[in-house]
């Protein structure tokens, strides 16, 4: 088993997990706050993600690019420690804007809960920045488990702590208390982590962080841009709307993560490598992860569509039906997730160009955000936030073709990924019929997604769009999974 695959599957797995956690939590909430104490908890954190992007400047994202190009493990260990303190002054100076401008806030998301709870959340930014950044140094060293390993201990220690103090208390300050706990906890673990890599004696240097932040800052201003394109429909209807309507909003227009999860890993995993590879290596590695991604995206767009309002209701419960409308609308999303385009830009270190895209991104997404929400509420929100990233992907496959002089034919095997497309539309079609027969009853909901599973692996295998190779990938994963966590 080489070893890109195993890592990325080590990551994808481990991410799997917090995906599960995660979700056992937001159902969690759910049951035990009402729609409106949702949406500010909900709020909390699209602050955190949205702004963190913009004031991180792109430091943990360099860390996959720089560090497997440093001469020596003295000059990796100086990198991090330069890095690492100014990740924690960038952490206390969230945490300072958050406390002086959270009356803005509030009013900003027509929410007023938001400037009393922003007190206590204003801690979690100087926490999480030094676990972003821990993360990003164990993937930039190629050492995939370790932050696995910390990834398994910050998502139970959120579990038991946030779900922890909701069963409790049901009280919105406890469960902000608990998200700081939690916190504290992770940047606990990874300053000790982190401990071995400090260099000592290490002064400024100009020369170093100018290199450092040529590269860094156009990612991390490409980040926040992007960021705040992904998000905005969300702080569109915050403004537009009360936050018990968030709250239904906020559940259901999100991308499908498993997918999110399984890019990010393979990504992770290979900008390390592309950023060494001649263009010809790149396609054979990059087309590699295309197809795989493929095999998981497809079927599962169709299935989320298939049972989004039913898979909802069970998991929300009817309060939160709605959510379903604009769920379905985000899947259209996913089969722009079979590859990463920004990534081949990062490889070249050609970062500006990722941060030109994403300003357009940004700029269109606000302007089609506004006439849409006008002419078709809370769905215009999600219906401009999907047109827009399309144009966006199309740009970067225009400009990989001419600014980087790629084959795109290397890089998307495109025969594969239409012969999976075809297969995934055939087995929604029997998947359908059968659900329709049965007028859309559990059993014949179960026994609808049971067949298309079938099918789908059946005729997969057939067919070839699942080879023996994706078999045998599996098994030895899920085997060295298991190996090392009997150790």
């Amino acid at each position: 088993m080489s070893e890109l695959p195993k890592q990325a599957g080590i990551l994808s797995a481990t991410e799997f997990f917090r995906l599960a956690i995660k979700a056992v939590i937001g159902i969690a909430l759910a049951h035990l706050l009402t729609p409106s104490e949702l949406g500010s908890y909900r709020q909390l954190f699209l602050i955190y993600t949205t702004f963190s992007t913009l004031l991180l400047l792109g430091i943990p994202q360099s860390m996959l690019y720089f560090l497997p190009k440093a001469e020596s493990p003295e000059k990796q260990n100086a990198l991090i420690t330069r890095c690492l303190n100014l990740i924690s002054l960038l952490g206390l100076i969230f945490a300072l804007c958050l406390l002086i401008f959270r009356k803005p806030i509030a009013t900003l998301f027509n929410n007023p809960a938001l400037e009393k709870l922003l007190i206590l959340y204003a801690l979690y930014p100087v926490f999480l920045f030094v676990t972003q950044f821990f993360s990003s140094v164990m993937l930039g060293l190629k050492q995939p488990f370790k932050a696995a390993t910390f990834t398994i201990f910050a998502i139970i220690a959120d579990f038991i702590l946030i779900v922890g103090s909701a069963f409790l208390t049901r009280n919105l300050t406890i469960i902000v208390c608990g998200v700081i706990s939690s916190a504290f906890l992770q940047w606990l673990y990874a300053r000790i982590s982190l401990a071995k890599f400090k260099a000592k004696g290490t002064r400024f240097d100009l020369g170093s962080f100018k290199t450092l932040m040529s590269y860094s800052l156009p990612l991390g201003l490409s980040s926040i841009i992007g960021m705040m394109s992904i998000q905005l429909d969300k702080f569109m209807v915050s403004a537009f709307f009360s936050p018990e309507k968030f709250a239904v909003f906020s559940i259901g227009a999100t991308e499908f993560p498993i997918v999110g999860i399984l890019a990010n890993s393979i990504n992770s995993v290979l900008l390390p490598h592309l950023s060494s590879s001649n263009p010809e290596k790149m396609g054979i590695l990059y087309s590699g992860a295309v197809r795989k991604n493929t095999i998981l995206v497809f079927p599962l767009m169709a299935l989320c569509y298939i049972f989004a309002e039913p898979a909802i209701i069970l998991i929300y419960g009817k309060l939160y039906a709605e959510s379903a409308i604009y769920f379905r609308i985000y899947l259209f999303l996913l089969p722009l997730r079979i590859a990463t385009y920004g990534i081949l830009f990062q490889a070249f270190g050609k970062t500006r160009f990722v941060m030109y895209n994403s300003l357009f991104l940004l700029i269109s997404n606000a302007i089609l955000n506004y006439l849409l929400i006008i002419k078709f509420g809370m769905k215009g929100a999600a219906f401009a936030t999907v047109i827009v990233t399309w144009l966006s992907v199309i740009i970067y496959l225009i400009q990989i073709a001419k600014v980087l002089k790629l084959n795109l034919m290397a890089f998307f095997p495109l025969e594969k990924i239409a012969k999976n497309a075809v297969l995934t539309v055939i087995c929604s079609i029997i998947c359908v019929l059968i659900i329709k027969l049965g007028n859309s009853t559990i059993p014949f909901l179960l026994t609808g997604g049971v067949v298309f599973t079938v099918a789908y692996l059946f005729l997969g295998r057939k067919i070839g769009v699942i080879l023996d190779y994706d078999v045998q990938l599996v098994r030895e994963m899920l085997t060295d999974l298991l190996s090392r966590f009997k150790k």
